[in-house]
Parts: C-alpha cells; structure tokens; sequence
C-alpha cells in the first residue's frame, strides 16, 4: 500500500543575522565610496572633470557619448550608492555598480594601482559589488523589509493562513 501525501513543503530562502550584518557592513562603505567619489566630481566641477577623462573615455566612445557618460556619471555615482547604502533595488544598483567598476578599470586604471600594491583596489570594489549583487542584501535593508517572503502556518489541512514576519 502506498501512502498518498497532499501537503507539501516550500524552503524558503533567507539571510541568518550574521550573513545580513556582514552583508550590511559590505554595503555601506562601499555605497558611501560611490556617493563620495560622485560628490567629489561636482565639487571640483564638471568641465574640470570631463575635460580630464574625456580623452580616455574617446578611447572606446565616440566622442559624444563619451562626453554623455562622463556629464552623467556623478549622478549615477550618488544615485547607485544611496541605493545600495539603504539597500533598495540592491541587486540592480550593484550590477551598475559593477558594470561601473569595470569600465574604470578598462578605460581609465588598466589596472595600474599604486606602487607597492599587490592589485588595483577597484578589484576589490569590483569583488564586493558582485558579491553583494549576488548575495543580495540581506534582510537589514529596505528590500529586505519590504520583500522579505512572510511565513506560512497551516491550520488543518485545507486551509493555510499568512502570519507576519
């Protein structure tokens, strides 16, 4: 005789507390790195700062969509950063960031860090943003809290009830 069962079971993925603070404390510097450095950029000026890098960036652009990227990139720099700081839109906000890094890293460093140093230090900017695009951000952030999966308890057999958090 076979036992017929009707009930099944869902595992639901989610960050332990540790896994979430460290994912937190990733976060933030480097959320903080990117709305600094997009700071720094309009403080000193935007046509002191495009006229700088505009050079590098016609390496690989046509020279009006590197002037477009480079008069955007402060604003994406404070937007993406105060994104993954309060970790909202976390995955999205890191894989531009990462795309970012990577286009640093191509067009203006060639990987060329200070002397002494073992690598750039965008590597481990790159590191960390593809871990946390990957990882996500764990549940102490805004997505977290605000698409966190709610528990489910079953009463009897039939009926299934949401219970918060």
């Amino acid at each position: 005789m076979a036992i017929e069962s009707t009930s099944t079971t869902t595992t639901v993925n989610r960050s332990t507390g540790p896994t979430s603070a460290g994912l937190l404390l990733g976060r933030i510097p480097l959320g903080l790195f990117f709305m600094l450095a997009g700071i720094h950029k309009l403080y000193d000026g935007m046509d002191k700062f495009v006229t700088a890098n505009l050079p590098d960036a016609m390496k690989f652009l046509p020279e009006n969509l590197a002037r477009n990227y480079l008069n955007a990139l402060p604003f994406i720099e404070i937007t993406v950063g105060a994104l993954v700081v309060f970790g909202l839109v976390t995955r999205v906000a890191s894989a531009i960031m990462a795309f970012l890094l990577l286009s640093f890293i191509v067009g203006k460093t060639h990987l060329q860090g200070t002397p002494g140093a073992p690598f750039h230090y965008n590597l481990v900017y790159l590191g960390l943003a593809l871990t946390i695009m990957l990882c996500g951000p764990g549940w102490i952030s805004a997505d977290g809290v605000l698409f966190r999966p709610r528990r489910r308890v079953v009463v009897s057999d039939d009926v299934e009830r949401r219970v918060g958090p």
